[in-house]
């Protein structure tokens, strides 16, 4: 349980960070990146290694060795989310990334899609 602190604590706080996006005040942090793995498993490797520290894990998707797939997501690439699962207590999201086929695994509520434009309205003549 010790070990699954600080990895609450970061999911407390994006999911705070959320909330207030929703309600449109700005979130503390809202411009720094979420941390995508195009693979769901390495995602989840790279939260119990890193411990939840988003620092370490950063480091770790930098590092020019690391060969996880991993790299941050900025919200204006994010277009939608193609798939959400929950797994050992955690929810994830797959989000589809402008420019790329394939979908980025991000901790669930890290990363919002912008809203939908709204569609242009039909004139009556």
């Amino acid at each position: 349980m010790r070990r699954l602190l600080p990895l609450f604590a970061v999911l407390a706080a994006m999911s705070a960070a959320t909330s207030a996006a929703a309600q449109g005040a700005p979130a503390k942090g809202a411009s720094e990146p979420a941390i995508g793995c195009t693979s769901l498993a390495n995602l989840r490797s790279l939260l119990r290694d890193t411990k939840g520290d988003t620092a370490a894990a950063l480091a770790t998707i930098r590092d020019p060795k690391s060969d996880l797939g991993c790299s941050t997501v900025e919200r204006a690439a994010v277009t939608e989310i193609t798939d959400h699962v929950s797994l050992g207590g955690r929810a994830y999201d797959c989000l589809a990334i402008k420019g790329t086929a394939v979908c980025h695994w991000v901790v669930a509520g890290a990363v919002a899609p912008p809203e939908p434009k709204a569609a242009p309205t039909k004139s009556k003549k």
